[in-house]
């Protein structure tokens, strides 16, 4: 490989896009590759003491000339490309690595990744939907799922049950709540405490947006209360420590997600050794092979107007939550078995997804452009 490398994204930010361009950091880091990063979000990064320690030191202020990692969405490119400067971004080789989360990728949108050398796309799914879309090459790039704790959180501290049965969701609701699908998450845990009133079990939903967003705030708060000591919700934003340690005193992952273009809190929870169950649709495919998770069925239909972004004329699944109540149940009954489930996803995300095995396929192609 020749040149520098640069990735552009939101280091500090504690949204699934910035961790796209963290786990890359990351990744190359362990091969080898130490990339400058170039911090494009318009608001204040906050502090976070651990993203600071490992990413600040290495802020630059300007593109490189060598290859240019955009870990940006299509729908930011083109405020992205004017933020860095067209001169600037002329001059070096420009990679766009968006995520997306519907079959079809906005025709506009494309339009303004055409801008790029290159595509880079985080899973299978988002490639098809890239590859339909775009004139340039699209490569398929997973993202890095190995995690470092910077310290220990047990359940007390999340004000966790420690001997409860542990389901754990998270979302964001300023962020088109319903392809999370929080709702039907809930479903499934209120029908297995309908059939199992007597069992210990808890369900935490970790949601961003805060208290007072709307009325599925509201509903979704009444349905928690009257689930009583069996549920609760936890509000605002963690710390990426928080966050990964909120999901490791989880006994299971739960996601029935309509669609996801990667998953990257079921892939963190298989790095943790807990099992995942999830809807048995999209980008988390990729890592949930027969064997290493749960996955739920579902029924394909229509995204509502609204709903989400360029969603008009398209159709995302709709999972069951009879199906994962029974998963749940399944799990619940039989600790050994998941605990088996959970190594399994573990050695797989371990073997597939490490910070060195995702790092060489991408320095691989880094090479490839370097000597193009």
């Amino acid at each position: 490989m020749t040149g520098e490398v640069t990735i552009v994204g939101y280091p500090f930010q504690l949204t699934g896009m910035a961790e796209h361009a963290r786990s890359t950091f990351r990744a190359l880091q362990a091969v080898g590759v130490t990339p400058r990063l170039l911090d494009v979000a318009d608001a204040n990064r906050g502090f976070d003491p651990d993203l600071e320690r490992d990413f600040a030191p290495h802020l630059v202020a300007t593109l490189g000339e060598g290859v240019n990692i955009f870990g940006v969405n299509g729908d930011e490119a083109a405020r992205v490309i004017d933020k860095v400067g067209e001169a600037a971004f002329a001059r070096g080789y420009n990679v766009a690595y968006p995520a997306w989360e519907l079959a079809r990728y906005p025709a506009a949108w494309a339009k303004v990744l055409d801008r790029f050398d290159e595509i880079w796309a985080p899973s299978a799914f988002v490639q098809a939907a890239l590859q339909d879309a775009v004139s340039r090459p699209v490569h398929r790039m997973p993202l890095a799922v190995e995690l470092k704790l910077s310290s220990f959180l047990g359940r007390r501290y999340f004000g966790v049950p420690e001997d409860a049965f542990v389901a754990v969701f998270f979302f964001d609701f300023a962020s088109f709540a319903d392809r999370k699908n929080p709702e039907a998450v809930l479903k499934a845990f209120e029908l297995l405490a309908e059939r199992r009133p007597d069992a210990h079990i808890h369900c935490v939903i970790k949601s961003r947006g805060g208290r007072d967003m709307d009325e599925q705030q509201a509903a979704l708060e009444a349905r928690l209360a009257a689930l009583g000591d069996r549920a609760q919700a936890l509000y605002g934003d963690m710390s990426d420590n928080e966050i990964k340690n909120l999901i490791r005193v989880s006994d299971v992952f739960v996601s029935l997600h309509r669609s996801e273009g990667f998953g990257r809190g079921m892939a963190e929870a298989m790095a943790l050794g807990r099992p995942a169950i999830a809807t048995g649709y999209s980008g988390n495919l990729d890592f949930m092979p027969p064997g290493t998770g749960l996955l739920v069925d579902y029924q394909m239909t229509p995204v509502a107007p609204g709903a989400y972004p360029q969603g008009d004329g398209q159709a995302w699944a709709d999972a069951s939550p009879e199906h994962a109540s029974r998963l749940l149940e399944k799990l619940m009954d039989d600790p050994a078995a998941a605990r088996a489930k959970g190594a399994r996803g573990k050695a797989f995300i371990a073997q597939h997804y490490s910070l060195k095995t995702v790092g060489a396929r991408a320095l691989e192609r880094l090479t490839a452009i370097g000597g193009a």
